[in-house]
C-alpha cells in the first residue's frame, strides 16, 4: 500500500499525450512533447525566438471598431447594457408611431425581433473584439516568434480588421439597397404611407448595424485564413483555452452570433404576413451559405496542418511500438510502455482536426438550416393552396 501511494505522488499524467510520466520530467518519453515550454530542436536551435512569459499578461487594448468606441463614451455602463438601451429606444420610438397609428399591432412583435437583430450585431462586434485580443497572448507559443514580433503582427491584423471606412460605407450602402428594395421590388404588408415610411427610416437603423458587422467577420475570416498560411506550431493534443484550441473556439463563438441576427431577421419577417418573394428567399439562402463558409473556410489551412501533425505523431508511436515489438523479448518495464503507447495511439485515432467541438457544430448547422427550411416548407404549403 506505502508503496503504490509513493508512486502515485511521483507521477502525473503528461498534459499533451495524456500518458503516466515521473513528476519532474523535462520531455516526455511517450508523444516526444517537451513539458518545460521549450520548442522542438528545429526551432530551438534559432536563438532570435523568445519564449513568452506566460505569467506577463498583455496591456488592455484600446477600442478599435467604431462600435466599441460608440460604446467606450459611456464608460459608466457596459456595451451590453449600452447598445440594448439603444435598441429599445428605437424601438420604442417605431412603437410609439404604431400605436398611435392605423396599423397593425402585430408588426411590433416584428419589429422587436429587429432590435434583437441590432443589438446582438453591434454588442457582438464589441464582445468579438475583446475575444480577440485575448488570443494575442497565444500567437508566440503558437507561431514560435518573440512576444515584440508577435504584438507587431497582431496589432497590424486587429487594425485591418476593425478599420471603420469600410464597414461603415458598406453598411450604409447595404441598407439603403434594403431599404430601396423592401419600397420598391418586394413590397411591404402596410396600409398607410406614414407605416411604410416610419419602417424604411426604423429598418435602415437596425439594419445598418448588421451590414457593418458582415464586414468585420469577412474580415476576421481573411485574418484568420492569412494567420493558417504562415508556418505554425500545431499541437492536436492541448487545453481548450490554449493555442489553435482558442482560435477554433472562437470561430465557433462568433459563428453563434453571426447565427443569432440570421434568426431574428427570418422570424421577423415570418410574423405579420410579410411577402416572403423569391428575392428574398433567395437572399437569405445565400447568408446561410456564406455562415457555414465563414465556419470552415478561415481555419481549413489550420485544419490540415493538424492533420498532418497527427499522422506525424501516429508514425512516431507506430515506429516505437515496432521497435519494442520486433525484440526477441520484452522487459516487464517496456510491457506497462507498450500498453501506454498503444492506448496514445488509440487516443491520437480519436482525436478531431478541427480545433473545434463538432458536436456544436452539428447545433449551429441545425440553427442556420432550420430556419431557413421552414421558409421554403411554408412556401410550397402556400404555393399548394
Amino acid at each position: 500500500m506505502s508503496k503504490d501511494k509513493t508512486a502515485e505522488i511521483h507521477l502525473h499524467k503528461c498534459r499533451y499525450c495524456l500518458s503516466t510520466i515521473p513528476v519532474g520530467a523535462v520531455k516526455c518519453c511517450h508523444c516526444r512533447e517537451w513539458l518545460d515550454g521549450r520548442l522542438e530542436s528545429a526551432v530551438e536551435a534559432d536563438e532570435s525566438l523568445v519564449q513568452p512569459d506566460s505569467t506577463v499578461r498583455p496591456a488592455e487594448l484600446p477600442p478599435a471598431s467604431f462600435q466599441s468606441r460608440l460604446a467606450a463614451r459611456f464608460p459608466q455602463v457596459s456595451y451590453w447594457v449600452f447598445y440594448f438601451t439603444l435598441s429599445m429606444m428605437l424601438y420604442f420610438v417605431i412603437a410609439l408611431h404604431w400605436t398611435f397609428g392605423n396599423e397593425d399591432r402585430i408588426f411590433l412583435v416584428s419589429f422587436m425581433f429587429n432590435a434583437m437583430q441590432m443589438f446582438f450585431s453591434a454588442a457582438g462586434i464589441v464582445w468579438f473584439e475583446k475575444l480577440l485580443d485575448r488570443f494575442r497572448a497565444e500567437i508566440p507559443e503558437i507561431t514560435g516568434w518573440s512576444r515584440e514580433r508577435s504584438e507587431e503582427y497582431y496589432l497590424g491584423a486587429r487594425e485591418r480588421v476593425f478599420s471603420a471606412k469600410i464597414p461603415v460605407l458598406l453598411g450604409l450602402i447595404v441598407c439603403t439597397a434594403a431599404v430601396v428594395g423592401d419600397s420598391r421590388v418586394i413590397g411591404m404588408p402596410f396600409s398607410t404611407d406614414s407605416g411604410r415610411i416610419a419602417y424604411l427610416i426604423y429598418e435602415f437603423c437596425f439594419l445598418f448595424w448588421s451590414a457593418s458587422a458582415i464586414v468585420y467577420f469577412i474580415k476576421f475570416a481573411m485574418f484568420i485564413r492569412e494567420f493558417g498560411d504562415l508556418d505554425l506550431r500545431i499541437l492536436i493534443i492541448q487545453e481548450e483555452n490554449s493555442g489553435i484550441r482558442m482560435l477554433g473556439k472562437f470561430i465557433l463563438q462568433t459563428t453563434l452570433f453571426a447565427v443569432l441576427p440570421y434568426i431574428f431577421s427570418i422570424t421577423a419577417r415570418h410574423i405579420g404576413g410579410w411577402n416572403f418573394s423569391s428575392l428574398l428567399s433567395v437572399w437569405f439562402a445565400c447568408f446561410g451559405v456564406a455562415i457555414l463558409f465563414y465556419l470552415f473556410w478561415p481555419i481549413y489551412n489550420i485544419h490540415r496542418a493538424m492533420i498532418r501533425e497527427k499522422d506525424r505523431k501516429l508514425n512516431l508511436i507506430s515506429n516505437e511500438l515496432n521497435n519494442l515489438l520486433a525484440r526477441p523479448r520484452l522487459e516487464k518495464e517496456n510491457i506497462h510502455k507498450v500498453r501506454n503507447l498503444m492506448e496514445i495511439r488509440t487516443h491520437l485515432h480519436e482525436i478531431n482536426t478541427w480545433p473545434f467541438d463538432m458536436n456544436k457544430v452539428v447545433g449551429l448547422l441545425s440553427a442556420v438550416i432550420i430556419p431557413m427550411a421552414s421558409i421554403l416548407v411554408d412556401r410550397a404549403l402556400k404555393g399548394g393552396k
